[in-house]
């Protein structure tokens, strides 16, 4: 198997399943975007990641590996922000104003 990789791809987690039993791969990784932008340090975010599986009570195996795919630590990632879009019924609001009206009293 091949796969070529971009400029986005930062680095890669390969883990036995000690890891895999109490990290999802989305945690798993958010876990080493954050060591590696504090210390940019691929063998230290492994053993960061092998403590905090132990802290989690991982009860197999531990073994971990990071391999950074760029010198510099990864960037920050800036989520959008959700558009929560709220409506209220007329009926809610009379609802909702008659709760706190007796709360207030």
């Amino acid at each position: 198997m091949t796969a070529d990789l971009t400029e986005e791809d930062e680095f890669l987690i390969i883990g036995c399943d000690g890891v895999w039993d109490v990290f999802r791969s989305k945690n798993a990784v958010d876990f080493a975007r954050r060591r590696l932008q504090e210390h940019n340090d691929p063998g230290m975010c492994s053993k960061d990641l092998v403590n905090e599986a132990l802290k989690r009570k991982s009860g197999d195996n531990l073994t971990v590996v990071v391999v950074c795919f760029q010198s510099n630590p990864p960037p920050n990632l800036i989520a959008p922000r959700a558009r929560v879009r709220r409506s209220f019924s007329a009926e809610g609001l009379r609802e909702l104003q008659s709760f706190l009206d007796s709360v207030a009293n």
